[in-house]
């Protein structure tokens, strides 16, 4: 399987691990629906979050608009952060107990 972007017939665009299967069929997992966001963002979003998808879901190719490559750095993201699970904090956390931060009611 490779990480692929598919524009899907819907309009839906996802970066998933794409296999091509025989008669015109592909299947993808690890499916994330890529969501621009107005600060120029990229968001990632669980594509079937109600669905159990874990062997993947097969696709009949009528339902493609194009398939693509990812960028480098978004491919290398998708797969630390959605198939491997890896969560890569962007900043430390503060600690209350030494920050001198106070709660207040």
């Amino acid at each position: 399987m490779s990480v692929k972007i598919i524009r899907l017939m819907s309009g839906e665009e996802i970066i998933c691990n794409h296999e091509s299967l025989p008669d015109s069929k592909v299947n993808i997992k690890n499916a994330s629906v890529l969501i621009p966001s107005p600060e120029g963002k990229l968001l990632l979003a669980k594509w079937l979050p109600y669905a159990n998808t874990e062997n993947g879901v097969i696709l009949d190719a009528s339902h493609i608009v194009f398939i693509v490559d990812p960028q480098k750095e978004l491919s290398e993201h998708f797969t630390n952060v959605v198939v491997n699970n890896l969560v890569v904090p962007g900043k430390k956390l503060i600690d209350p107990s030494t920050s001198g931060l106070k709660l207040t009611v």
